[in-house]
């Protein structure tokens, strides 16, 4: 039990850590787009001055005339920024609840009835912020390719097609999954631990 409590003081401290890095993270990041977002109000083309073109581990300079509309570059650009968001705001939540599961474990209480209500309220939280993530990924993919009129950045004499091959993520569901199956499984040890503790 002394090594249980000594494990969830270790993890805690980290996961504490690690919420105070995402939080500055977060402040940073949202200065930047407050900026960011002050040039698009003076000026509509503010985001096309942005002529690098990502394509995974490839950056492609575009010229200005191969640049996509507004509406395509402002979408692109609060579609990143919402996951960015998403991404700080879930990771700030997960850790909080994380937290609140090594609580009990530290002070020796592996099978405490709030463990598995938390690890179930992680699951829901997976299952949100994934489906959002992959949304808007795949809005950010489609946005990208029509926008930047990928086809014709490639020679037709060499490259005979380019398709876009978006598609939903859907490895959130199996790590919710875990955590759903975590809750059930640390909820059954709670109601043997009761029964236990009734008996004697």
């Amino acid at each position: 039990m002394d090594k249980l409590k000594k494990i969830a003081n270790t993890l805690d401290s980290v996961a504490k850590l690690i919420f105070y890095i995402n939080m500055g993270a977060a402040i940073l990041m949202l200065v930047v787009w407050i900026i960011i977002f002050g040039e698009v109000l003076k000026d509509q083309n503010a985001l096309r001055e942005y002529l690098i073109l990502t394509l995974g581990s490839v950056k492609v300079g575009i010229v200005p005339e191969q640049a996509p509309s507004v509406t395509y570059t402002n979408i692109r650009f609060y579609a990143g920024m919402l996951m960015v968001f998403i991404l700080t705001f879930f990771m700030l939540y997960g850790v909080k609840i994380a937290r609140k599961i090594l609580k009990p474990m530290k002070e020796g209480l592996p099978f405490d009835e709030s463990i598995s209500k938390n690890f179930k309220h992680l699951g829901v939280l997976i299952l949100i912020g994934g489906g959002i993530w992959s949304v808007t990924k795949l809005i950010i993919d489609t946005t990208t390719f029509n926008g930047y009129h990928i086809r014709e950045l490639f020679r037709p004499e060499i490259v005979t097609s380019v398709e876009l091959s978006a598609s939903l993520d859907t490895t959130f569901l199996v790590i919710a999954a875990v955590f759903f199956l975590l809750s059930y499984i640390f909820q059954y040890g709670a109601e043997l631990q009761k029964l236990s503790d009734e008996t004697l």
